[in-house]
């Protein structure tokens, strides 16, 4: 306030003296006076200038210009009507004021804003972003690996235990491996927002008791939840005796309940051609059918239906039922294992129980195989399982014979030939 106080005060007194050297030239002569009066105009004109400068320069004027934001004061702006940008020159009181106040700070020292594109710069082909959530759409440059949606997924370990757990059955294990690989295709399609018809999943597993067939279709349950094609991965077994009825109205509510209870998972029907009984014209099973097809076309966005029986009689049923044939799509055929397969079966079953075969037992066993599987009623990986659990039993009532005998581990682990087979005769249930 003083300084412009002071600034006035020296202007009055220079008009002042000017006025008086004015008078002065006008009694002295009349050219001096008009050369008085010149110098006087001059210095009024450059008075002038000064003064619109500092109105330029001032704080009050680049405020309202937006030069400077309003909240810092005594800023100079170094020739304004030529740059945009300004160099501060803020006095210290002025620094010490800005430096106390934190707001004042952001304000004498705003941060430059980023400037906005509003043309999106697509990224390389092939590079692709990651990190980027799965419930997101990916861009036509994303990539996606399918090894990293078989480990999202996780269904690593399920093909790994159908490698291990399933002896042979190449074909069976190729088969399952497509159907994986294209519902994980259709998973990385859906990432890019890819649609397509919803394949059609119900399967037909056809070969002899005892070839794998539960154990297949319990591990696609498991698989095709996996993948999110089903919302649930359980597996409902179903016969004939659970689905048709024995009277007029029966078989309907029995049908659905199955139904009811398979829907989000599988439905597993084993030795589905018994459900239809052509010799038979009071018999209740086309209805189960029926209604089966209707069920098989309409929900299979949340049922997928596996039928199972011996080929030739699977066959026969299609062949009277084309409707529920032509809803099939998948068919695996479980072929019988040979001597080589199943004696690896029975190593299997038996170290995971903690037991194992002696050399001789080993041959004992391969030869009563060799005799088994041209016997009626033969089960496959069933009967090998009942064999080996007779054994088991008979190795148990060898020991039990001397109980002072004090037994190492080995000797409970150890199974004898006479533990297969005793005095070599085959056992009389053959399954």
């Amino acid at each position: 306030m003083w300084t412009t106080r002071l600034r006035y005060s020296g202007l009055g007194l220079l008009l002042v003296g000017l006025a008086v050297a004015l008078l002065a030239a006008w009694r002295l002569s009349p050219v001096v006076f008009g050369t008085s009066i010149g110098f006087v105009l001059l210095v009024v004109a450059i008075l002038a200038l000064a003064r619109d400068g500092w109105n330029q320069t001032s704080p009050q004027s680049l405020t309202a210009r937006d030069f400077a934001p309003q909240s810092v004061r005594g800023v100079r702006v170094m020739d304004p009507g030529l740059r945009r940008d300004y160099a501060p020159m803020v006095p210290a009181a002025v620094s010490r004021r800005v430096a106390g106040n934190p707001k004042r700070r952001r304000a004498a020292n705003p941060k430059p804003r980023p400037a906005v594109s509003t043309v999106a710069t697509p990224e390389p082909a092939g590079r692709g972003r990651r990190g980027r959530r799965r419930n997101e759409t990916l861009q036509p440059y994303d990539t996606v690996s399918l090894a990293e949606e078989r480990q999202a997924a996780g269904i690593d370990d399920l093909f790994t235990a159908l490698d291990i757990e399933l002896i042979g059955l190449l074909p069976v294990k190729k088969k399952v491996e497509e159907i994986g690989s294209l519902l994980l295709v259709d998973r990385a399609r859906q990432r890019f927002g890819l649609s397509a018809s919803r394949p059609n999943m119900h399967m037909c597993f056809t070969g002899a008791p005892g070839t794998g067939k539960t154990t297949v279709a319990v591990m696609m349950a498991d698989l095709l939840h996996r993948l999110g094609y089903l919302p649930k991965g359980h597996l409902v077994h179903a016969m004939r005796d659970d689905l048709v009825g024995e009277y007029i109205g029966h078989t309907a509510p029995k049908t659905k309940a199955v139904l009811d209870r398979a829907m989000g998972g599988v439905l597993f029907i084993d030795e589905a051609y018994t459900l239809f009984r052509a010799e038979d014209s009071k018999d209740y099973g086309q209805e189960c059918i029926d209604i089966l097809m209707q069920v098989m076309e309409n929900d299979r966005d949340k049922l997928v239906v596996i039928l199972a029986g011996y080929k030739d009689r699977m066959d026969n049923f299609f062949e009277s039922n084309p409707g529920m044939s032509s809803r099939i799509a998948h068919h695996l055929d479980f072929a019988a294992y040979d001597i080589d397969e199943l004696l690896a079966i029975g190593q299997l079953m038996i170290t995971r129980s903690s037991y194992y075969l002696s050399e001789q037992a080993e041959s004992a066993f391969r030869d009563h195989l060799s005799v088994r599987r041209t016997q009626p009623r033969f089960g496959n990986a069933r009967t090998v399982r009942n064999d080996l659990e007779n054994a088991r039993l008979r190795h148990a009532f060898r020991l039990a014979a001397d109980p002072d005998r004090r037994r190492s581990k080995d000797e409970l682990m150890r199974l004898e030939p006479s533990d297969i087979l005793p005095n070599g005769a085959l056992p009389d249930n053959p399954t």
